[in-house]
């Protein structure tokens, strides 16, 4: 498994993202502003959804790749080389 794949198997898991929301604030995948709001990001160009994501990435990254056996990461390793 390599980091990209980790990532979608934690963005695939409600009870993470949910868990990941609680923990940081952040609404990833809760559709929670106004349709007005919604209407002004959208002209703006403002994404709110594209710093949360930052955020989730960084996160699987810390609590879940790097607490990760270095077996799967050492196998990702040789299919590189």
């Amino acid at each position: 498994m390599n980091f990209i794949e980790a990532v979608i198997e934690c963005a695939k898991t409600p009870e993470f993202v949910n868990g990941f929301n609680r923990l940081t604030g952040s609404k990833l995948g809760i559709n929670t502003r106004a349709p007005i709001e919604r209407m002004i990001d959208e002209a703006t160009g403002y994404k709110p959804e594209t710093e949360d994501m930052r955020k989730f990435v960084a996160f699987v990254f810390e609590t879940v790749w790097m607490r990760m056996p270095l077996i799967n990461q050492d196998k990702d390793k040789e299919k590189v080389i």
